[in-house]
């Protein structure tokens, strides 16, 4: 939970009751408590993990394919110069 308070709707609600002419009126724990956080439905929180994995899965096939070209390049660049 800590970390969803970085979220920017949160972070802009803190600064609305922060803001003041000269002196930020402070805050305490029970009013960050009381700053609606916006929640996806499980079955959207599913669905966006599903497309992080297959993203994560793809962003990794891409990197070894690029491993192996760069292998592949430094083999060909030693029998050029052999």
């Amino acid at each position: 939970m800590q970390a969803s308070i970085y979220a920017p709707f949160v972070q802009d609600q803190i600064w609305k009751r922060t803001l003041h002419i000269a002196f930020p009126k402070k805050i305490n724990k029970n009013e960050i408590g009381q700053v609606p956080i916006n929640v996806p439905t499980l079955a959207e929180q599913t669905k966006i993990g599903s497309f992080f994995k297959q993203l994560d899965d793809t962003i990794a096939l891409h990197q070894r394919k690029l491993d192996l070209l760069k292998e592949q390049k430094k083999g060909f660049l030693q029998k050029m110069f052999v």
